[in-house]
C-alpha cells in the first residue's frame, strides 16, 4: 500500500491471476458460461462469493452477467472483515482502489461524509493489508461496468443492527438520486465445513430463505445454525439498502460448492451463491 493514496491489491496472483491479460480472459470466460435464469432490467444488488476464482468465479459470473450495457454512477460493495476487528464499518478513506485491471476512484465524497457523520465509521490498515474479500469483486466490476465510483465496506460484526446502523449512515450521506444510480454488493461465501452432504442441505436451506427477502428472519435463522454463511452481515447490509433503493424482489441465479466445481471429494466444502436484487 502506498500510505492513505491507493489501496494496492493483495490476493492478486492468488485469489484471482495477476496478470491483466489473463486476468480478463478469465473474467471473460466465466461470464461467457454463465446463463442467469432472469434478467431484471434495473438490477439494484447481487450477493456474490468470495473464494478464489478458480472456485467461485464461475458463479460470480451469474450476478455480473446482468450489469453490461448497464451503467451506475457508484458501487457499494459490504464485505466481512475476516482478520482485523474494529466496530462497526471499515471504509478505506484513500483515492482508489487498484487490480491488476487499473485503479476504481473511490466516491472520495461519499466516503468522507461517512467519516464525518459517525465514529461508526473506522478505517482499518489491518484490514486493507490482509482481507480479500471485498478486493475479489472489483475485477468483475472493472470487466462489466468500465466506470464508476466505488465505496468499500468492511464489516467484522455480523448481526442486523450493525447493518441498519451502516445502512442508516449510507442514506444520511447519500445524494438524493443515489437509489437510481448506485449498486449494491453483498461479498459473502456459505457454508464451511467437512461435509459434502451437510453443505447442500444448509446452503439450499439459506437460499431457500434469502428469496424471502425478510433480514430478520435471516438472522434469526443464521443464529439458530439452520445455516451457515461467511459474511451474513453483507447479506443484510445489501437487503437493507436495496429494499431503500425500491428492490422488492430477491432471486436466485446460482448455487454450488467447492467439490462440484473441482469434481474432487475432499474433506473439506465451502458453499457459493449468487442472487440478484431488483
Amino acid at each position: 500500500m502506498r500510505g492513505d493514496d491507493i489501496r494496492e491489491p493483495v490476493v492478486a496472483g492468488s485469489f484471482y491471476p495477476g496478470e491483466p491479460d489473463i486476468l480478463r480472459q478469465d473474467i471473460q470466460r466465466y461470464l461467457d458460461a454463465a446463463k442467469p435464469p432472469v434478467s431484471p432490467e434495473h438490477v439494484i444488488g447481487l450477493i456474490s462469493p468470495h473464494a478464489g476464482y478458480q472456485y467461485s468465479g464461475g458463479t460470480a459470473a451469474y450476478g455480473y452477467k446482468l450489469l453490461p450495457g448497464k451503467t451506475y454512477k457508484r458501487v457499494i460493495i459490504f464485505a466481512l472483515s475476516h482478520r482485523a476487528d474494529f466496530r462497526g464499518a471499515a471504509v478505506f478513506p484513500g483515492k482508489g482502489f487498484k487490480t491488476p485491471l487499473g485503479v476504481v476512484p473511490v466516491d472520495m465524497e461519499v466516503v468522507k461524509k461517512l467519516h464525518e457523520a459517525s465514529s461508526f465509521i473506522t478505517h482499518s490498515i489491518l484490514a486493507e493489508q490482509m482481507e480479500h474479500s471485498l478486493e475479489v469483486q472489483v475485477p468483475f466490476l472493472q470487466i462489466v461496468l468500465k466506470e464508476f465510483l466505488l465505496v468499500p465496506v468492511l464489516i467484522r460484526d455480523q448481526d442486523l443492527s450493525t447493518c441498519q446502523k451502516i445502512v442508516d449512515l449510507l442514506l444520511k450521506v447519500l445524494p438524493k438520486d443515489a437509489r437510481n444510480d448506485t449498486l449494491v454488493v453483498g461479498s459473502t461465501d456459505l457454508y464451511h465445513g467437512s461435509s459434502y452432504k451437510e453443505c447442500v442441505h444448509l446452503d439450499a436451506r439459506l437460499a431457500d430463505t434469502l428469496i424471502l427477502f425478510d433480514e430478520k428472519r435471516f438472522e434469526d435463522e443464521m443464529a439458530s445454525e439452520e445455516f451457515m454463511a461467511c459474511g451474513p452481515a453483507s447479506i443484510m447490509a445489501t437487503m437493507l439498502l436495496s429494499r431503500a433503493f425500491g428492490a422488492q424482489k430477491i432471486s436466485l441465479l446460482h448455487l454450488t460448492n467447492s467439490q462440484d466445481v473441482t469434481g474432487y471429494r475432499s474433506d473439506y466444502v465451502v458453499g457459493y451463491l449468487s442472487a440478484v436484487l431488483y
